[in-house]
């Protein structure tokens, strides 16, 4: 059965049955394992705003899997994604974060599709 998530522009965020979860890009993904590296990027996110998605996503132990556009600079390094869609919704385990290598864990189960 598909559940409804529900996001807004520019969140890391998505709501699903009023509990709000971090969104992962299928782009990181290379089943069962996610690996966003969270290059440095001019204007990108600050290491507080990755330190808080990250502890939500070891705190719940669930993200939400997106399909996005993918948005390149220049020299072809990832810039930014623009959420498409929402594919599922994951339980995963393994959840760690290094500055210099960035956010990797594993899926384990799936939890429900998503809309």
């Amino acid at each position: 059965m598909s559940k409804k998530a529900l996001g807004q522009r520019g969140s890391w965020f998505a709501t699903v049955d009023g509990i709000a979860l971090p969104c992962v890009h299928s782009h990181w993904l290379k089943w069962p394992h996610y690996h966003d590296p969270f290059d440095p990027v001019e204007n990108g996110p600050s290491l507080a705003k990755i330190q808080k998605y990250v502890q939500a996503i070891q705190h719940e132990k669930k993200v939400i899997l997106t399909n996005d556009t993918v948005h390149r600079d220049a020299q072809g390094t990832v810039s930014g994604f623009t959420r498409e869609g929402y594919v599922a919704m994951f339980e995963v385990d393994d959840v760690t974060f290094d500055p210099g290598i960035g956010l990797k864990f594993r899926i384990t189960s799936k939890l429900s599709g998503l809309q």
